[in-house]
């Protein structure tokens, strides 16, 4: 299964403290997932990625979002479980621009799958991306027993 760690925005820099650890734990995810990451200019940009990606199966998109679901790690992990078991070959989280997404692209989303939150609090894109990376990875790692989630 793909997993896409997608954001609105510039492209993440080498020099941006956030980049290493959020690609470091990517790379861990291989044996489960594989990881990538995609950076667009604007939102409109990202939705016509996703319209061009063909597959058996359309890829399932869960936009970051203050009103979205919240999750324990072993809630995703068990969400990310199932949709693998299910067949799903592409995932993909997406960190929306600077103002946050607009009612279409929440409706878009909605349609192909959902809108999940980090939490109540608003976070930086670099942070973001560095949290929701950490959670993919955690999700694996209980997905295959691994002892780096202890449950606490």
């Amino acid at each position: 299964m793909q997993v896409t760690l997608a954001h609105i925005g510039a492209k993440a820099r080498t020099q941006d403290p956030f980049e290493a650890p959020t690609i470091d734990y990517l790379k861990r995810c291989v044996g489960v997932v594989h990881c990538d990451t995609q950076a667009f200019r604007s939102e409109t940009a990202f939705f016509d990625w996703l319209r061009r990606k063909k597959g058996r199966t359309d890829p399932l998109v869960q936009l970051l979002d203050g009103n979205g679901r919240q999750m324990s790690s072993e809630a995703l992990a068990e969400w990310l479980g199932a949709r693998r078991d299910e067949g799903t070959q592409h995932i993909v989280f997406a960190i929306g621009p600077a103002d946050g997404w607009s009612d279409e692209a929440r409706a878009e989303a909605k349609r192909r799958s959902g809108l999940i939150s980090l939490g109540p609090m608003t976070l930086a894109h670099q942070l973001a991306r560095l949290v929701i990376a950490e959670q993919i990875y955690r999700a694996c790692t209980i997905l295959t027993g691994h002892p780096y989630h202890k449950g606490h």
